[in-house]
């Protein structure tokens, strides 16, 4: 019994882990680049717990590893309606009816780290948010620490120290949600954003709340599992202050700010980024450096897609986010739907374009 001990103690030691240098993310101490797709979902809101995972997550991430990808990015609850549990107060008693829900998210590490890929988990969404019971969550801290007790703790204490584990993302485009308004502290102030057509889903949150919803998953993730990175999905106009009608809503001061305490803030910038009306806007990822964004972190491009890109191919959008120095591009979506998908062919030879690349990060990496 010592001796097994011992062993599994050695090896959550020299289990290598993704974590940032600088304005780089490594593995192990190979500077890297994420290579990848997003799922996003098979089933939306159905894919984890109560009993629906079946194997088709399984499936197509082998698909992904085999044509030279290295990570995935996967939404988890989106707006609520599957998981986690709500009482009738609305308060969560737990990830799920069944006791499921921890054993497929650990199902789909195991298969990523079979296959060679890292997942991001993003776990709710502010493209849309119909869950009355989700909404009360962002807005009530009792509720919000059901979640955390009940749900986050008992999902993190299974999978913390998974090598497949790269990144914690607590929402999707929180600027979906936003109420536009007027506030004297500029990391509430969203009065730009409306520039920028934010609160499109209309449920009118105020960022002070949306902040904290998310520092305050920072928190706790940070807590059980300091190597697991945290980052947010969002457009690039709502994290940098450099271009014009711009602000920086996730810097660690904002949200620090707003979860009341330290270890709420993100560990890359993850940026999300679609042409309008057929070109690009001014200052879009494509059309700077990382370094133009005046940001201390790396810098991953988490939503993209040449039907989307101002008449741009794909080879040419991932050449540009390697060569320049992004630290990773994710393409739009690997369930192939809404008139902003790559075709899943085309996203497969996407991986398989840039799976040999070593000059500025390496693409092929065993996760072990």
């Amino acid at each position: 019994m010592l001796f097994l001990t011992l062993l599994a103690l050695l090896a959550s030691t020299t289990a290598k882990r993704l974590a940032v240098s600088g304005r780089d993310l490594i593995y192990g101490d190979e500077k890297v680049y994420l290579n990848g797709c997003n799922i996003a979902w098979h089933n939306y809101a159905y894919d984890f717990g109560n009993g629906v995972y079946d194997g088709t997550l399984e499936t197509w991430v082998q698909e992904i590893g085999s044509a030279g990808g290295n990570s995935i990015r996967i939404w988890v609850h989106e707006e609520g309606d599957n998981t986690p549990n709500y009482d009738d107060n609305g308060f969560v008693t737990a990830c799920d009816r069944t006791g499921d829900f921890e054993n497929d998210v650990l199902s789909l590490l195991d298969a990523a780290q079979a296959n060679n890929v890292l997942v991001d988990l993003c776990m709710w969404t502010g493209a849309g948010m119909r869950n009355q019971k989700t909404e009360d969550m962002i807005y009530d801290d009792a509720k919000l620490d059901s979640y955390i007790e009940n749900c986050l703790t008992p999902l993190m204490e299974k999978i913390k120290g998974h090598p497949a584990l790269g990144s914690y993302e607590a929402m999707n485009e929180p600027e979906g949600l936003v109420k536009v308004e007027t506030n004297s502290d500029p990391c509430y102030d969203t009065t730009n954003m409306d520039y920028h057509g934010a609160g499109w889903a209309g449920n009118n949150i105020p960022m002070e709340r949306l902040l904290r919803f998310i520092g305050r998953q920072n928190q706790a993730v940070h807590s059980i599992d300091p190597q697991t990175l945290t980052t947010i999905g969002s457009s690039q106009v709502y994290q940098n202050d450099v271009f014009p009608v711009t602000h920086n809503y996730y810097s660690d001061e904002c949200l620090n700010q707003a979860a009341g305490g330290s270890g709420a803030g993100i560990d890359f910038y993850q940026m999300h980024t679609y042409d309008w009306q057929g070109a690009w806007i001014t200052g879009d990822p494509f059309t700077v450096l990382p370094s133009d964004y005046n940001l201390d972190k790396p810098i991953l491009i988490g939503e993209f897609s040449s039907a989307c890109s101002a008449g741009t191919p794909l080879e040419d959008l991932l050449d540009y986010a390697y060569t320049e120095g992004y630290t990773g591009t994710w393409t739009w979506h690997y369930a192939a739907t809404g008139d902003c998908s790559e075709t899943r062919e085309h996203q497969l030879e996407g991986l398989q374009y840039m799976s040999d690349r070593t000059d500025h990060g390496v693409i092929d990496f065993i996760v072990e």
